[in-house]
């Protein structure tokens, strides 16, 4: 049996009568030929001369041997005749109608041409004279006794009679004739052939676009939230609850903004020093707003009142002296304090500094206490009695609005709070370059951002590079793919972003890349890592440590 392309035809083909003579025609070349024959079926071709003038054809068959070359042959069923007045051709079906046809023999002697073009532009058939015959095949038809015209000899054409004998006169066409100066196809030119006629191609998604359409939905459904915010407004104290990308950072900035436009001296705070900065250059511009992490908070209060404070940051500084300065200078200096606390990603406050933030408040009875918090996130501190006491909201923030749905099926592996229903767009698939091992991957992750880069997919200032250890971290340097980069506190717009995940806590980027995956072996710091991309993500691991991560089969390596 000879080796066709396609293995089986489609059931398209299959199923349309008009191409039945050409089934036929498949069927007996691939039951009849031997072995060492390709068969290839309908492929089509475009070229453009030297004036510009483009032209399409097709080569319904062409088959292949090693030796004995190429043959091109074009079918055409029914029973064929040629108009004398103007040289149409015409093929008539079983219920008698005509219907105008393209000379075959000029339709096979073209692809013949437009093929052996190609193949002695490729490198392996360069210079060689390639044996390539052009002929019709006519199973509708029954022989006549002399030739069709100049250009069709009988003996370049296959009729009705011969299709049970259809092989040997397809090999007798192929080795008929001796052109010494004719070469054989070989082994190389098959494999040219295959690579020309049946290549399998898989393109790349440029991204570029599908992150410019996805950014563009998650803004929509992510400023469609603020109408939640007026179901607080006569609520004085609430803890609101949401998983990461359900919008908590947008409404707590959305609250924050209003209570300063109503002349409320008004706090918004964070444990993340990176998110400080970031909500801070956000809120610009808005008087009586101020933003700030809270151990900031804690000092700046802290040295505005003459409060000493000792010189060492140490745990009992963080954990206990600073949130105790906060507070002997609130009762102190009372007008320091804040109309209205929001406190943004609250899982992260230890309970004794959140019962030091309401001690801020000037008026307990007009004051107002908001606490934006991720049930499922406990990085920092374990400690949740204060936000349970609090009145918890009536709406939950159910809704995944800051990831597409595929990284938002990945992260809700690792999330185990109150149910998170993505609501984005479908977005691109979470990508995994696979390295042998660890120490290759700063140079396949420099290479994969190169290529986007420079292929104008993405710029760096919506990139991220997250690291789960200090040694990846180290091992990037300060420039990746030639470009500059900054930490997450001081973010520059043309600039990649390189920290590590706990620093981008709160943040997001379009684009992120998570390396040093070994170091991601926390549940919840895996939840947070996966969860920082809004619209692109890729893993650069070993394939022990992707597939932890991604809790499925080991991926396959590159």
């Amino acid at each position: 049996m000879a080796r066709m392309y396609p293995r089986e035809l489609p059931r398209h083909v299959l199923e349309n009568p008009k191409l039945s003579s050409e089934v036929r025609v498949y069927e007996r070349i691939r039951d009849k030929l031997p072995g060492d024959y390709n068969c290839y079926y309908s492929r089509s071709w475009h070229e453009a001369d030297r004036d510009g003038a483009e032209l399409d054809g097709e080569a319904d068959f062409i088959v292949a041997h090693a030796e004995h070359g190429l043959l091109f042959l074009e079918v055409k069923g029914g029973r064929v005749s040629c108009r004398e007045a103007d040289g149409q051709w015409l093929s008539e079906d079983r219920d008698g109608f005509k219907f105008r046809i393209k000379n075959p023999i000029s339709q096979a002697r073209s692809s013949k041409h437009h093929f052996l073009k190609r193949l002695k532009a490729s490198r392996a058939l360069k210079g060689r004279f390639i044996r390539a015959r052009h002929g019709a095949i006519l199973p509708g038809s029954v022989r006549p006794r002399r030739a069709l015209a100049a250009d069709a000899p009988l003996e370049i054409i296959a009729f009705g009679n011969d299709m049970e004998s259809l092989d040997r006169w397809i090999v007798r066409r192929m080795t008929e004739g001796d052109d010494h100066g004719e070469s054989a196809l070989g082994l190389d030119g098959l494999r040219a052939l295959e690579e020309l006629l049946a290549s399998h191609f898989e393109l790349r998604a440029h991204i570029g676009l599908s992150l410019a359409d996805d950014a563009r939905t998650i803004e929509r459904l992510t400023s469609e939230q603020a109408w939640i915010l007026d179901s607080l407004a006569d609520n004085k104290e609430m803890a609101i609850s949401g998983g990461a990308g359900s919008g908590k950072t947008v409404l707590a900035l959305e609250k924050s903004i209003r209570s300063a436009v109503e002349g409320r001296r008004t706090l918004l705070t964070c444990y993340n020093a990176p998110l400080a900065n970031h909500l801070r250059s956000v809120c610009q511009g808005h008087d009586g707003l101020f933003v700030a992490s809270f151990h900031s908070l804690c000092r700046t209060l802290a040295q505005r009142a003459g409060v000493e404070l000792p010189s060492d940051d140490d745990k009992l500084m963080f954990d206990r002296l600073l949130p105790e300065a906060l507070v002997e200078v609130i009762s102190n200096q009372p007008d320091l304090g804040f109309d209205t606390v929001i406190v943004d990603e609250g899982q992260d406050f230890q309970d004794s500094w959140l019962h030091a933030l309401r001690l801020t408040i000037k008026d307990p009875e007009s004051g107002g206490f908001y606490v934006f918090y991720d049930d499922n996130q406990r990085l920092y501190t374990p400690e949740k009695g204060f936000i349970d006491a609090l009145p918890a909201s009536s709406i939950a923030l159910t809704r995944n609005l800051r990831n597409t749905r595929r990284i938002h099926a990945l992260m809700a592996k690792w999330y185990h709070g109150r149910r998170s229903i993505p609501a984005g767009p479908e977005g691109e698939p979470v990508g995994y370059i696979v390295c042998r091992t660890g120490e290759m991957a700063p140079a396949r992750l420099n290479e994969r951002i190169a290529q986007l880069v420079r292929s104008g997919q993405v710029k760096p200032g919506q990139i991220a590079v997250l690291a789960g250890t200090g040694d990846a971290l180290a091992a990037l340097g300060e420039r990746i793919a030639g470009h500059a980069t900054c930490r997450a506190d001081g973010v520059r717009p043309d600039h990649i972003v390189l920290d590590t995940v706990r620093r981008f806590k709160g943040l997001s980027r379009p684009c992120v890349f998570l390396i040093g995956t070994e170091g991601l072996t926390d549940p919840e710091l895996i939840y947070v890592a996966t969860s920082r991309a809004n619209v692109f993500l890729e893993l650069v691991g070993t394939g022990d440590d992707i597939a932890r991560l991604n809790q499925e089969a080991q991926p396959v390596g590159q």
